[in-house]
């Protein structure tokens, strides 16, 4: 239709991002995502071995080719209340709030399962019940499915391509999405996306436009003048 065609060729693009404004030192480092089963063996800031082989922190394997989420999962975190709208927990699985759920209504996405999770207070091992909170997984997409692989640009790091910018298909008509075997970012959001949570006014979001950022490299990160990089830390 005439109003798809016209949404196609003003798409933008946006990598969503955590604001800095944040104090250093509040993520998702120091949060957990649980079956409720492994309660009473759990302890504050102890990420027992078993924890990660939890298939929503493991990831894909030969066997497991999508991430499932059972019923019974709970977030546990040392905040006093965790309060952003969506952090990625690890690779294929995310934290998202209910404010940040109303964004995704009508929205093209790649998004796999969304389950409702209780919240804990680590510290006092209290339910905190007046937040809802949701864990989400997706079906990461093959980078050629969305990006035009000839206007991207690579930076060989060990002998391996490394991406450093993101040419987004025109006809591209996801509005929320992330990529297979980019870890530098997350969520890639639409310019649509972007309007629907300022019209909420969620928190803690900022968006760097695809086409003109440069993704920060391994070569980079561990250089020693890190500080004098353009940070950016993906949801």
């Amino acid at each position: 239709t005439r109003k798809n065609l016209v949404r196609i060729l003003i798409m933008k693009f946006y990598y969503l991002t955590i604001s800095h404004s944040i104090p250093s030192g509040v993520g998702f480092y120091n949060n957990y995502l649980l079956p409720e089963e492994f309660l009473p063996s759990f302890q504050l800031n102890d990420f027992k071995v078993e924890y990660g082989s939890l298939p929503w922190y493991a990831g894909i394997t030969r066997k497991r080719k999508k991430i499932m989420l059972p019923d019974n999962l709970i977030l546990i975190s040392n905040l006093k209340e965790y309060d952003y709208p969506v952090r990625s927990l690890s690779e294929y699985t995310y934290i998202i709030t209910q404010e940040f759920m109303q964004c995704l209504d009508g929205m093209k996405t790649n998004i796999l399962q969304i389950k409702p999770v209780k919240y804990m207070n680590g510290k006092t091992r209290d339910i905190i019940l007046n937040r809802t909170y949701y864990a989400m997984t997706t079906d990461k997409l093959k980078i050629e499915a969305v990006a035009n692989l000839k206007e991207c640009e690579y930076e060989q790091f060990y002998g391996v391509d490394e991406l450093l910018k993101i040419s987004i298909l025109d006809n591209c008509d996801y509005d929320l999405f992330d990529i297979k075997h980019e870890t530098k970012c997350s969520l890639i959001v639409s310019e649509e996306f972007r309007q629907r949570v300022n019209d909420l006014k969620l928190k803690y979001l900022e968006f760097l436009p695809v086409e003109s950022t440069r993704l920060i490299t391994s070569k980079e990160w561990l250089a020693t003048e890190i500080n004098s990089l353009p940070r950016y830390t993906p949801v």
